[in-house]
Formats: C-alpha cells, sequence, structure tokens
C-alpha cells in the first residue's frame, strides 16, 4: 500500500486490510506523506507489518515507490492495496481462490464507482475499465516483475511483462469486492460521468433516456446485486464514520 494523499483514506484502508478473512498476510506500507502514519498502525501485529517512511522530499513516482513495496514483500503472492479504496473482507481470499498452480495474475474487470456527492452519494455504479481495474492486482511474488521507471500507461507496461494466458480476470459478479471512491470536485464528477460512458452500448443507452425523459440514475449500471447493495452499505457505513463522506442527506 503506497500512502500520503489522504490520512483519513488510509485509516480506512488499513482498517479493510484487519477486516479480511484471508489470514495468512503481512501489510506493507510506503508512506511518502506529511503525516506519520505510525499511531494507526497499534492494533497489528509487528510480524505482519512494514512501515517504511518515504522523504516527502524525494520526489519519486508512484511505479518507485510501489517497486519498493515489492522489494520487501516475502510472501508467496502481492497484491496492490490502493489507499484510496475500500476493500470488502472477502477481497483477498477471493483473488487467493482464483491462485491455482497454473494461474500467476489476477484482477477485478469491474468495481463499484462511488462519489461523494448530493445527487449520486446512494448510488455507485458497477465500473468495468477497457483493461480492467489494475489497482486490484494479485500476482505471484517474483524479483523479476517491476514497475518502469515512466509516467504514462506505467499499469499497462506492468501488465505487459505476464504471461496473460496464465491470468484470470473477475467478472461484474465481482465488482463488489472494492469500491473506488471519488469526492465531489468538478474534475472527479467527470471521471465519474464519463465512466457512465464508457463504451458505445453506454452512451447510447444515456441517449436513449434522455430522449425518453429518464433519470440518468435509471441506466443499468446502477442495478446492483445484492451482494453488491450489502457491500456498498458496509461501505457508506465506515467512510460516514470516519468523516469521508460528507453530503448524505
Amino acid at each position: 500500500m503506497v500512502a500520503g494523499q489522504s490520512p483519513e483514506k488510509a485509516i480506512r484502508a488499513i482498517l479493510c486490510y484487519q477486516h479480511q478473512t484471508w489470514k495468512e498476510k503481512e501489510l506493507i506500507i510506503v508512506d511518502s506523506g506529511n503525516h506519520d502514519l505510525s499511531p494507526l498502525l497499534e492494533d497489528i501485529s509487528p510480524g505482519e507489518l512494514k512501515y517504511i517512511r518515504h522523504s516527502v522530499n524525494d520526489k519519486k513516482n508512484m511505479c518507485h515507490l510501489k517497486n519498493i513495496g515489492m522489494d520487501h514483500a516475502h510472501g508467496s503472492h502481492i497484491i496492490h492495496w490502493d489507499d484510496s479504496d475500500w476493500h470488502h473482507p472477502d477481497r483477498i481470499t477471493r483473488q487467493m481462490m482464483m491462485m491455482d498452480d497454473d494461474i500467476e495474475l489476477c484482477w477485478l474487470g469491474s468495481t463499484l464507482l462511488h462519489m461523494d456527492h448530493p445527487e449520486f452519494v446512494h448510488h455507485p455504479y458497477v465500473y468495468s475499465p477497457k483493461s480492467g481495474y489494475a489497482g486490484s492486482l494479485l500476482h505471484r511474488n517474483t524479483e523479476r516483475k517491476r514497475y518502469p521507471d515512466r509516467n504514462r500507461h506505467p499499469d499497462r507496461a506492468f501488465l505487459s511483462q505476464w504471461d496473460l494466458e496464465k491470468a484470470r480476470q473477475l467478472d461484474q459478479d465481482n465488482a463488489w469486492l472494492i469500491i473506488q471512491s471519488l469526492s465531489g470536485t468538478t474534475r472527479e464528477r467527470r471521471r465519474f460521468l464519463a465512466g457512465l460512458r464508457g463504451s458505445t452500448r453506454n452512451i447510447a443507452r444515456l441517449a436513449w433516456l434522455k430522449m425518453r425523459g429518464r433519470d440518468r440514475l435509471s441506466h443499468p449500471l446502477f442495478h446492483l446485486s445484492a451482494e453488491a447493495r450489502d457491500s456498498f452499505q458496509r461501505y457508506l457505513h465506515e467512510s460516514r464514520n470516519l468523516g469521508l463522506i460528507t453530503s448524505v442527506s
């Protein structure tokens, strides 16, 4: 987990780690922020925690910071833990179940995308980027695979090092394992709405809804399974308690 942007979101990501049903795990935090997260880590056994403080004056990019984390990992597998996401307690377990002897890499094709905005605060949708969500990667631990030192498309370059014949991507039915959390800024609102237009089919659906005078919340991507609804309610409760959701009426 690379941390540094928001201590409040880091708290949530750490709590998500502690709630995981998979027991054989360790948390490696590479902290490049101004806030010392040590007080938040007292409940984690020292034997399953590595906390690496990285100088804020040493302006390394995300690729370098992720590589530092991987260099300190000694387990058989590495899972990437985005500090801005909420992770369901079964996330590690579900992904590890995919890692049989022939599989080297697993990630989610879809997540839930949520925005802290009055119109959408109760309405996440299933978000399916073209190549899946790279922030959900789980892979075997090997020294041969590291992020290249580049700022453009680093996840794509990292994935290109793997044999995708030995990879599995979880489908939309598992989107509830991760909820990507956006604030209501103008920039993130554009990102949220752009996700609804992520394919020609979705653009056509939005146009049809507009022609019929129907609300965009009628878009099928907002129709969640029972598991996804339960996951979202848990996320909403935990995020509100941490002050990360402010627009709930």
